[in-house]
């Protein structure tokens, strides 16, 4: 009777305990997203750079499932227009988003200089999985550029997202470089530091 009472004493504190350690890894789906990026200055006074900025989470055939940030000016009326993040605006129906998840992704619009974004993948409650990133930046008038990349979230890896570069509907002339030193990587729950 004792040991059958003492089993189940262990085995309920064996799977209610947190444990952490190499024994009793992380949930799968825990990691962070990280993307970095430096907006330049235009070289000339006739590129007058918005910097509208998108950022998304999609399945790995690019739909979108998530907005993980959207600036301000672009979240409050430019998604209207259509030219500013067209990829993102054409996917998001901003305008029938509840304004709970609005407020929760706007922030303000980026500017020039180096910027941090960090997105917890357990908090937005994203399971594992394959994904892409997106991030787009409005540049002028109807130029934007497209960051995208493929990860799996969930693995025990820190990722390197490799991203392809899409320019719509072409380069800017004399703006390709307004935005540079992209990075984009997935670093699971124990190497988020």
């Amino acid at each position: 009777m004792i040991t059958r009472w003492f089993a189940s004493i262990l085995v309920l504190s064996l799977t209610t305990l947190p444990f952490t350690g190499s024994l009793f890894a992380a949930p799968a789906g825990t990691g962070t997203l990280y993307v970095s990026f430096l907006y330049n200055a235009p070289p000339t006074a006739e590129i007058e750079p918005t910097y509208h900025t998108a950022i998304w989470l999609a399945d790995k055939d690019g739909r979108l499932l998530k907005t993980l940030y959207v600036s301000s000016e672009l979240s409050g009326i430019n998604y209207m227009f259509g030219y500013a993040c067209p990829d993102w605006v054409k996917q998001s129906n901003w305008e029938k988003t509840e304004k709970s998840v609005v407020d929760a992704v706007t922030g303000p619009t980026p500017n020039v200089g180096n910027g941090e974004m960090a997105f917890d993948l357990d908090q937005l409650g994203i399971k594992p999985g394959t994904y892409q990133l997106c991030f787009q930046v409005h540049i002028s008038d109807k130029y934007n550029v497209l960051f995208r990349g493929k990860f799996v979230a969930g693995g025990a890896k820190k990722q390197e997202i490799r991203y392809e570069t899409l320019f719509s509907p072409s380069k800017v002339a004399g703006g390709e470089d307004l935005v540079t030193e992209v990075m984009m990587e997935f670093r699971p729950a124990e190497a988020k530091k």
